[in-house]
């Protein structure tokens, strides 16, 4: 759990879908970073407000199809600046919640969330986004460790919407980031949870992580100490 863009998220709340007057907001900031990247002639507003498919297959993203305990489609699809807005929105609205991420304001702006899009494309970091029917359920960031003698080892944080929680979502992204993750060279996946979080915990569990220790008192929410829950994972090759 921390902050953007150098770490991971826990869970988030319920946000709206962007409109079209955000959305084309959004198209021209990414036009413009990548302009100023030297990619002059790449992405125009126009191109975002096509709908997503179009830009999976324009941009060459990879999808992967799930059905969720409710029968309806679970994709997971590498993170394009598109969902900038929505990744924001959504880190910014937990914050908000005041019991999930160890911050008390929201930090970053749009620009930064499509920088790091941007930078995960051509490094080993991992940003994947989860999608019900067609539209933002969540997205999970996988990041390598700091030291050079560990970094075979990816930091996790994941975040699903409020209301499209407990039907896979999250179980998807993980069965995901795993497999990406190994292809990128990883063998260990590491995060953490507040011990409060019981329905993360509850997943982590079932999915294979192993708890490897507590940090007590770690955290001060709402005027309350919170222990801090620390996982893990090995990765089998794929």
């Amino acid at each position: 759990m921390s902050r953007l863009p150098d770490t991971q998220e826990s869970v988030s709340r319920a946000t709206e879908p962007s409109t079209r007057t955000p959305f084309l907001k959004l198209a021209q900031v990414v036009t413009l970073y990548y302009r100023s990247s030297g990619y002059e002639n790449v992405f125009t507003p126009q191109l975002f407000l096509k709908r997503r498919a179009e830009l999976c297959t324009v941009t060459n993203v990879r999808k992967w199809e799930f059905t969720s305990t409710d029968g309806r489609s679970i994709t997971v699809r590498e993170a394009f600046p598109e969902d900038a807005q929505n990744m924001h929105t959504g880190f910014s609205d937990v914050v908000r919640e005041g019991k999930w991420l160890p911050t008390y304001r929201p930090n970053g702006t749009i620009s930064d969330w499509v920088s790091w899009i941007h930078r995960a494309k051509r490094s080993r970091e991992i940003l994947l986004v989860g999608e019900v029917d067609m539209r933002y359920a969540g997205h999970l960031s996988i990041q390598p460790e700091e030291w050079d003698a560990s970094r075979h080892v990816g930091r996790l944080g994941v975040i699903v919407v409020q209301p499209l929680r407990g039907i896979g979502v999250g179980r998807a992204l993980l069965q995901v980031a795993e497999m990406v993750a190994a292809e990128k060279g990883y063998e260990k996946i590491v995060l953490s949870t507040f011990s409060n979080n019981c329905i993360a915990r509850h997943l982590y569990e079932s999915v294979g992580y192993r708890m490897v220790g507590v940090r007590e008192k770690h955290f001060v929410m709402g005027g309350n100490y919170i222990d801090e829950i620390l996982y893990e994972k090995l990765l089998e090759p794929f």
